[in-house]
């Protein structure tokens, strides 16, 4: 059954994921209490520079190979190709990056020093190390998916990440050696895992079969991406700078404490993600009779699945709040509520955004990105001046909203979905409902009376969001 074997699939690759975030609920506090909020308002700033450079290293390569590598009129023996020239071409971009940005260094550092922000040339070169290798190492995860080698991209994943929040944990909190440490413990350790990641790909990856052809092809498909993933930067990054700007270097530590507690929530949707892009494809090549009902289907079962997890964390984040952050962090907890919707829907973008890639229209991936970026600075331009980090929490919401619905037209113009819209209307009328409860009933204070009602709400919620959602089982075959 395609349902069940999406669920084993985003389990097994979300179970790394599952595990680092665990820890890093752990550890981040230990941290964050290390670095006062205008400090690691800072970090999150060079880690958003860095992630804008990303953008350009990867050019799309990623969605690219997932594109063609299990496409039926690409033969098995041309496999090794696309692999190994996806990476060689992303690895020459990103030496270039790394180049580019040790020149751009030393105009930078004064800039900065200036502002009177604490930051070095080594946070900043150790920053641009994590990118590159960062990027370089989801290659091959990607890669791995691909294969469909679940365990070897569990061991990949986990052991690379839980190496660096343990390096950072070593490096800021026992080593005392603040900010620097942190990104160079970071850098150092993710240069050490990529060579590991090469050889859990060698099946595909053999230089001799590098292709010019399909470095031109690659890249012609994928760098629509780069100013789709510019828009996406803007709506995800420029809120932290804006709210340095409007606001302070204190809000933006607070806007990011969110950020970090609500990645329990995006964790689901990256496991999601890893097991539905390579099968989607195959599901489409393999059953061209019911594909368009089984997509339909996954996105309410996934909407019900984000509205339980992020729904719940919305409800109960001032309390989490409350309980593992010092008190100079608490204002974090709205926003992190708010947030947490805003990653509900852009969850289902990956399904809602399927016809449109199906029909390789990638440029319109863009164009809506670039439309959603300007209502994202829109919005923080209007929200941040009075509202702060919960003012930009909402901007990205309205984002995220803008952007969900406007890959569902498109694709249901381009290449239409079978979907159940009564029943998809009565989980977004749910959502609205968890959202409205759990700002009315925010309370940093433990209380029991409050966290009563909210555990009733919760359960009430779950059955009867399972009654909207009589799946019928759709009995194919999947590998």
């Amino acid at each position: 059954m395609v349902l069940k074997k999406i669920a084993k699939d985003s389990a097994i690759y979300g179970f790394s994921d599952f595990i680092s975030k665990v820890l890093a609920f752990f550890i981040f506090p230990v941290i964050a209490a290390v670095f006062s909020p205008e400090t690691y308002g800072v970090l999150e700033l060079i880690l958003t520079a860095t992630g804008f450079l990303g953008l350009a290293m990867q050019c799309g390569l990623n969605n690219a190979v997932q594109r063609f590598y299990w496409d039926k009129e690409i033969e098995s023996s041309t496999r090794p190709a696309i692999v190994t020239t996806g990476f060689v071409t992303q690895f020459s971009f990103g030496l270039l990056v790394l180049v580019l940005g040790m020149l751009v260094l030393p105009f930078v550092l004064p800039m900065t020093n200036e502002a009177g922000w604490p930051i070095t040339w080594i946070a900043l070169v150790g920053a641009l190390v994590v990118m590159v290798f960062t990027q370089w190492t989801q290659y091959v995860l990607d890669v791995l998916r691909l294969h469909f080698a679940r365990l070897r991209f569990v061991a990949l994943a986990l052991s690379s990440r839980l190496s660096v929040l343990l390096a950072s944990l070593v490096s800021v909190v026992w080593l005392g050696y603040g900010l620097d440490g942190l990104l160079a413990a970071q850098a150092l350790v993710l240069t050490l895992f990529l060579p590991v990641g090469l050889l859990m790909i060698r099946k595909d990856f053999n230089l001799k079969s590098l292709s010019s052809d399909w470095s031109r092809k690659l890249v012609g498909f994928g760098y629509p991406f780069i100013f789709a993933g510019l828009a996406y930067w803007l709506f995800g990054s420029m809120d932290r700078w804006m709210l340095a700007s409007m606001s302070s270097i204190e809000e933006v530590g607070i806007y990011s404490v969110s950020f970090r507690f609500s990645s329990i929530v995006f964790f689901v949707s990256v496991a999601f993600g890893q097991a539905w892009s390579p099968l989607a494809i195959k599901i489409r090549t393999d059953h061209p009779e019911s594909y368009r009902k089984i997509y339909g289907q996954v996105l309410l079962l996934l909407l019900f699945v984000m509205l339980i997890v992020g729904g719940g964390v919305a409800l109960f984040s001032g309390e989490t709040i409350g309980l593992v952050m010092p008190k100079e962090y608490h204002a974090s907890a709205i926003p992190l509520s708010v947030l947490c919707f805003g990653i509900i829907l852009q969850a289902t973008q990956q399904v809602t955004a399927i016809g449109i890639s199906i029909e390789k229209k990638t440029f319109l991936l863009a164009r809506l990105a670039w439309l959603t970026a300007f209502v994202n600075l829109a919005g923080n331009y209007l929200l941040v001046p009075r509202y702060g980090a919960t003012g930009a929490a909402c901007a990205t919401l309205i984002s995220y909203a803008v952007l969900t619905f406007s890959y569902l037209f498109f694709t249901q113009r381009l290449h239409p979905l079978q979907m159940e819209w009564r029943r998809l209307m009565a989980l977004l009328l749910m959502g609205c409902a968890v959202a409205t409860v759990s700002i009315y009933h925010m309370s940093i204070e433990i209380n029991s009376f409050i966290l009563l009602i909210k555990i009733s709400f919760a359960i009430t919620c779950i059955l009867v969001g399972w009654r909207l959602l009589p799946l019928k089982r759709i009995e194919v075959s999947t590998p």
